[in-house]
């Protein structure tokens, strides 16, 4: 069943076409990684289809009900986004509330629900990414890989039915980044339905049932992640896994 499908998705910033009729369908349970050069609109791509950017045009069906993206009204974004969760790469975490304080934010202000219930889904969430005994830290005190496992908790806590992740690893130090791909691994295999911008390319291969190549705005190729990597069919796609992989 899919969860998520974008069709003819365009995307301009003045003159220059970010998104040049992007069409892609993710499956429940599925992990989807996207990969290609800086600037190619995986980012970009990312934010349409949360709403974080607004489409010039293009489609979304999300849990079987279309939207004209362009002309999405604010309530339907609001329920589209109870939905979904995102993961930026520099955490956007609020430097004056705790960790747990930081999961339980959206629970209470925008689900309404009471601070007792939401603490305890905190909690949860932050045992899910190994982070419950940092659950009164402050972001401060924690290390970068921590502060986007508390990011992920986050995403988490309200039981999303996909979360799009933006470079998750790209701001951190090498020696953190581990900690935050393995609890990604946990959660693929838990069955979470991800979409994954990436430049992780064991990732993108060993996890991702799924992965796209992009590039200056359109998908260059698309196919089993194992198949893509091993025998790429496009030129410029093999060229890309050549050059990351030295």
């Amino acid at each position: 069943m899919s969860v998520l499908t974008v069709t003819n998705l365009k995307k301009s910033f003045g003159p220059n076409e970010i998104l040049k009729d992007i069409s892609l369908s993710i499956e429940k349970g599925e992990v989807v990684s996207i990969i290609g050069p800086s600037g190619g609109g995986k980012t970009t791509l990312l934010r349409c289809l949360n709403f974080l950017e607004e489409a010039d045009s293009g489609t979304l069906t999300f849990d079987g009900v279309s939207y004209t993206l362009p002309s999405v009204t604010k309530k339907e974004i609001g329920e589209i986004r109870k939905e979904t969760g995102f993961v930026f790469q520099s955490y956007n975490l609020f430097a004056n509330k705790t960790a747990l304080e930081n999961v339980t934010q959206g629970l209470i202000t925008v689900r309404k629900k009471p601070k007792a219930e939401a603490e305890k889904i905190g909690m949860e969430m932050l045992r899910k990414v190994n982070m419950e005994d940092r659950a009164s830290y402050f972001p401060a005190q924690l290390s970068g890989g921590q502060q986007q496992r508390v990011a992920i908790a986050r995403a988490l806590a309200g039981d999303p039915d996909i979360i799009y992740f933006d470079e998750p690893t790209s701001a951190l130090d090498p020696e953190l980044i581990g900690e935050v791909l393995r609890v990604m691994q946990d959660l693929a295999e838990g069955g979470l339905t991800m979409l994954v911008v990436t430049h992780e390319m064991s990732f993108a291969r060993d996890v991702s049932k799924r992965t796209i190549f992009m590039e200056g705005g359109v998908i260059v190729e698309e196919g089993p992640s194992k198949e893509l990597f091993t025998h790429p069919e496009n030129a410029r796609t093999a060229e890309f896994i050549r050059s990351v992989e030295r």
